[in-house]
């Protein structure tokens, strides 16, 4: 059974590498940020859906409506088993979703090196489960509503992938989602993609001075400032997650890292380079990538007080141009 805490961790390590820009017209604060709850609608039903992945000897990267769930280098010969991904935050409506599948070359133990093509046992398997809070507050089953696996054929007698050889494989699925509530800010997104060199020079300023916005927000700002960013966001997740009150105060009370926490001996960001500029949900979204990694370009280091080394963090940020609008805003 699906533990509520599992829950809550996954939507606490987003909410730690993500940040979000309000842009509203008037300013908001922490105690906006309290009061969010109030604006939450709730349903006689609301469905939680995950998936739970687990990956055999390869690189990967798994997305939802054409955004990240996770992306993994493997540089070591693991993977996944049976790990536990929330999806609900990238589900803005009901009806189809879309889940795509990216593979490439695992690492070699034997050469301590990638290997240069997927091999017959790589592969991934996605099961898509679907879940409900009870009146008691408990996980109700968890329901299976689709299984994939990566494509397999017999040879001499066993499984193996189909793309065993091959520099890299794509796939994708569908599967239903009924949740109650509808999301819309992409809907009325404009296109930021472009085979323009000339606009997307234009566009790559624009997204590195927004980095730099939120950058400084964290490193010269206050707890407020980082509230009239986030707001938006907080309040999109908050309703696909149907939290209560009280869980969007402890989310914003304990897990956000910010440079005056008092349990933090200290908190940075390095520049803005060395990044691509890559773009998602079908060109609505674009953000900044480090090119060793393909994390987030934002990115610096935390210690608590209560450990011996300190912990890297990596701040998301997708940022989004409503239609008719100039600026670009943090999705």
């Amino acid at each position: 059974m699906m533990k509520l805490h599992k829950i809550l961790f996954f939507l606490n390590f987003t909410l730690l590498f993500t940040s979000c820009n309000g842009q509203n017209k008037n300013t908001k604060s922490e105690k906006d940020i309290y009061a969010i709850g109030n604006e939450i609608k709730h349903f006689s039903k609301e469905p939680h859906y995950g998936a739970s992945i687990t990956t055999s000897n390869c690189s990967f990267e798994i997305l939802i409506n054409d955004v990240p769930i996770i992306k993994y280098k493997d540089n070591s010969g693991g993977g996944l088993s049976g790990s536990y991904f929330p999806l609900n935050w990238d589900i803005t409506q009901k009806g189809a979703q879309k889940i795509t599948i990216r593979l490439s070359p695992g690492f070699n133990q034997t050469t301590n090196s990638m290997h240069t093509t997927l091999m017959r046992n790589s592969g991934v398997r996605i099961i898509i489960e679907e879940s409900f809070i009870n009146k008691d507050n408990s996980w109700g089953d968890e329901e299976e509503v689709k299984t994939y696996t990566t494509p397999q054929k017999m040879v001499e007698g066993r499984e193996v992938a189909t793309f065993d050889g091959k520099k890299y494989f794509e796939d994708s699925f569908t599967f239903e989602a009924n949740v109650p509530y509808k999301i819309n800010s992409l809907d009325n997104a404009e296109l930021l993609f472009t085979k323009d060199k000339e606009q997307l020079k234009i566009l790559e300023k624009e997204v590195v001075a927004k980095y730099n916005e939120v950058r400084n927000i964290y490193l010269k700002g206050t707890k407020d400032d980082l509230a009239n960013i986030q707001y938006d966001k907080e309040k999109r997740l908050a309703q696909q997650m149907y939290l209560s009150s009280e869980e969007i105060k402890n989310s914003w009370d304990k897990e956000y890292q910010f440079r005056t926490d008092d349990d933090l001996e200290f908190f940075d960001l390095k520049p803005i380079e060395k990044y691509k500029m890559t773009f998602y949900a079908n060109g609505k979204l674009v953000c900044l990538e480090k090119i060793n990694n393909e994390k987030s370009a934002l990115w610096g280091g935390f210690k608590r007080k209560d450990k011996d080394i300190g912990t890297t963090t990596y701040i998301q940020l997708y940022l989004y141009r409503p239609k008719n609008t100039a600026e670009l805003q943090v999705y």
